[in-house]
């Protein structure tokens, strides 16, 4: 076509529209990409914040250090000897039955557990001082952190005392207190007095339409019934919010007031005046007089106000103090959220990974170059393709279901016309390494198959043309041209079939590996956990404690598939480089 022509197909209406149109087909279709991948993007850092800020409290834990004569070896006695230095910051109370249970509650016995250890191992110690330094108790440790219930500090100027009445400006304590009264029959409102007055309309308008219905009938006079207590309780918690002195103990919020000869709990309350009730006797420093707490105890708290006082109180000794919680990467599962650790469910995750690798990579990879190279083209070839593509897609947990069916029970195969049974399979324990990286790599398989023969698929012809000219058999043109070639694809496809096992749970759960491991395994043979079913078992427990250890544990899973992603990227640009 001449050039002038050319121009003349150009400069045209249409074309130019045609143009346009097309462009801007080209940005939206930029856009598209740019707007799903800022949501990926959002979503991601919603979840990784998420996860992270939960975390954040389970990587430091309050601990309690004293100083004490051990006199014995056994946990018990070591434990009551730092329960005892614990009361001994509190002269004037450990006669009290009850203040020496609650303070006793703020460690657990299992935290003097490594010290009677180490005590045994060194016996010299015995009779001569030593720092012992124990976690607290996994309530305290949360409010320490103000995680446990809702506070609120306030400062009041006292002004006089007489006994247990302490009088002065107590305006803004006072304000609060009634907010809150009137905020909690707000709630009530809504929660208990809007619902009954809507269920009540409802009955009386199907009472209209069926007059002479007795059980509606009986369902209108309860209704009547349930919304004249509702609002009898809410007339009767907004006039208590007008009073000019409150009762705490009757309300959902309790007050702690520090005083120079200890805590005191507020029992009544007006803008000029308290009553105080002697809680926990110790000597506060003179910053801390007339600091007075605002404790939300809806949620049902499980530390007391007690407890609060004491935990306080140490706090302010300088006994208790936060530092990195060492146990999480030390300790393997326990009881106690404060001496819960990863390390059985890394060490297994680890075993279990290394079992399917040896399993699951070199069969994978052998099964991708006979299949790709070497066999021929026929009906049973196609056949065993299609099946390797859809095992590729059947969910974990049948793969779990399998493993203990083989594995683990075996399976018992009654033999014709006799009365013997052939047993297949069956042997193996409950939750070993071995088992679940058996497991594993059968559902690994699948993918290292389909991924390695995309990398091998994936080499030029020419190369292998090249090969066979120069003389080499199949076997040298696969080993020594083809594989050096998609290595960095197979490699890269191993190691993330691997990470995706690594987080797999459901097949783990059916091999037995949901029990209770307090101990690391220390072979392939021995019962064990896994990092992904430590991170189930957690998150079902019931204690408040457990989530920040579930979130921490979570992290600590991301960066081990990470790290394994990030080798996968590191041999693929190794093996680009070496063929360049």
């Amino acid at each position: 076509m001449p050039v002038s022509e050319t121009r003349a197909v150009t400069a045209t209406r249409a074309f130019e529209m045609r143009l346009r149109k097309r462009k801007r087909s080209e940005a939206r279709f930029r856009l598209y990409g740019q707007c799903a991948i800022a949501f990926a993007a959002v979503v991601l850092a919603i979840l990784l914040f998420s996860v992270g800020k939960e975390a954040r409290n389970a990587f430091t834990h309050y601990r309690a250090s004293v100083e004490f004569v051990p006199d014995s070896v056994e946990t018990r006695d070591v434990y009551l000897n730092i329960r005892d230095k614990l009361l001994e910051q509190f002269p004037e109370s450990q006669s009290d039955r009850i203040t020496t249970r609650e303070i006793g509650r703020l460690v657990t016995t299992l935290a003097a557990l490594p010290i009677a250890k180490r005590l045994e191992a060194k016996p010299g110690q015995l009779g001569n001082p030593i720092i012992a330094s124990v976690p607290v108790s996994d309530v305290a440790d949360l409010y320490l952190k103000g995680q446990m219930t809702p506070r609120e500090h306030f400062r009041v100027r006292l002004a006089d005392r007489n006994e247990l009445n302490v009088s002065g400006d107590m305006s803004d304590l006072y304000q609060r207190f009634r907010l809150g009264l009137q905020t909690e029959a707000k709630s009530f409102r809504a929660r208990v007095l809007a619902p009954a007055e809507l269920a009540l309309r409802h009955d009386k308008a199907r009472l209209q339409k069926k007059p002479d219905d007795t059980g509606l009938q009986r369902r209108v006079v309860d209704a009547t019934a349930r919304l004249q207590t509702a609002q009898s309780t809410y007339d009767a918690l907004f006039a208590r919010a007008d009073q000019t002195s409150f009762i705490p103990g009757l309300t959902d919020l309790s007050l702690l007031i520090t005083l120079p000869e200890g805590s005191f709990e507020v029992t009544a309350l007006s803008a000029d005046q308290m009553t105080i009730e002697p809680l926990l006797a110790w000597h506060a420093p003179e910053r801390l007089h007339g600091d007075v707490l605002v404790l939300d105890s809806r949620a049902g708290r499980p530390i007391s106000n007690l407890q609060i006082a004491a935990i306080t109180a140490l706090d302010e000794m300088g006994i208790v103090e936060p530092s990195w919680n060492w146990p999480l990467f030390l300790n393997a599962d326990s009881s106690d959220p404060e001496l819960a650790g990863v390390v059985a469910g890394l060490l297994g995750s680890l075993l279990i990974v290394l079992v399917t690798m040896a399993l699951a990579v070199p069969v994978g990879i052998a099964a991708a170059i006979y299949l790709e190279e070497f066999a021929a083209n026929t009906w049973l070839t196609r056949f065993i393709q299609v099946n390797i593509n859809n095992l590729a897609a059947v969910p974990s947990i049948v793969f779990g279901l399998l493993g203990a069916a083989v594995f683990v029970n075996g399976i018992d195969i009654g033999l014709p016309f006799t009365d013997h049974v052939f047993r297949f399979g069956g042997g193996l324990g409950r939750g070993w390494p071995f088992v679940g990286g058996l497991v594993l790599a059968l559902m690994t398989l699948p993918t290292i198959i389909i991924s390695s023969r995309a990398a091998l698929g994936a080499v030029p012809q020419s190369i292998r043309q090249a090969a066979l000219a120069v003389g080499a058999s199949r076997l040298q043109m696969v080993l020594h041209h083809v594989l050096p070639q998609a290595a960095p694809g197979v490699l890269t496809g191993s190691i993330i079939g691997l990470a995706q096992a690594i987080g797999e749970t459901a097949p783990l759960l059916l091999i037995g590996m949901v029990a209770f491991v307090a101990e690391a395994p220390e072979g392939l043979n021995e019962r064990s956990t896994a990092l992904p079913v430590l991170i189930y078992q957690w998150s079902t427990r019931s204690e408040r404690a457990w989530e920040p250890m579930t979130s921490a544990a979570i992290v600590l899973l991301l960066l081990v598939m990470l790290l394994m992603n990030a080798t996968s990227i590191w041999l693929r640009l190794k093996f680009e480089r070496s063929r360049v």
